[in-house]
């Protein structure tokens, strides 16, 4: 099993959605210290939302403390030369917009979706 990591930071930017030919989305956030924020090299981490944790960060703005949940993970990949590359990625989990007091706020709300369209004739009326 993985072990679960956690990072708070402030939201520097919020990636467009991708999807793939597979069908599989993914999306990117980037945090960036909020610790020394005056430092001359703050870090920019970025974590990756998979699939349907992708709408975790509809909500989300830049300027945002947020606390993220994540996994580690890391693949191995041969290139057609025969070269073997390996990646890493940061799986984020769960998402928590912090208050200033480093408390956590409700999770990031998903935006609304409007309501299907319903047939009147599907609606008992009592009248």
């Amino acid at each position: 099993m993985a072990a679960i990591y956690e990072y708070t930071g402030v939201v520097e930017k919020v990636l467009d959605l991708q999807t793939f030919a597979s069908g599989f989305t993914k999306r990117d956030v980037v945090l960036t210290d909020d610790i020394g924020q005056e430092g001359k090299w703050p870090n920019h981490i970025a974590f990756t939302f998979k699939k349907d944790s992708t709408s975790l960060l509809d909500g989300l703005k830049p300027g945002l403390r947020a606390k993220i949940r994540f996994a580690i993970d890391g693949r191995e990949w041969t290139n057609p030369q025969g070269q073997v590359k390996y990646f890493t990625d940061l799986t984020g989990l769960k998402l928590e917009v912090l208050k200033d007091d480093g408390s956590s706020t409700e999770p990031v709300p998903a935006p609304a979706e409007p309501d299907d369209f319903v047939d009147a004739q599907d609606i008992d009326m009592p009248f």
